[in-house]
């Protein structure tokens, strides 16, 4: 799968998961775990709020992936 096909399914997965914890029953301060959009497959602890407001789902320093690293989860230099 090419890196920008397996970005567009983590993030539908993200917005999936960001779905159900919409449901009114959940505390909204609850910490919930996403999958890393590089394509590592890390997961990321975030409440909603953070995913909200982010810029995306990234471990940390895997931001940089985008840029033309070669392998998942490696973050280019």
């Amino acid at each position: 799968m090419a890196v920008g096909a397996q970005q567009g399914t983590i993030q539908s997965v993200n917005r999936t998961i960001r779905e159900f914890a919409e449901d009114p029953r959940i505390p909204p301060d609850d910490v919930w775990e996403f999958f890393c959009e590089c394509g590592c497959f890390r997961l990321v602890q975030l409440t909603l709020t953070q995913f909200d407001e982010g810029d995306g789902v990234w471990a940390p320093g895997h931001k940089l992936r985008i840029a033309g690293s070669p392998e998942p989860g490696i973050p280019s230099a």
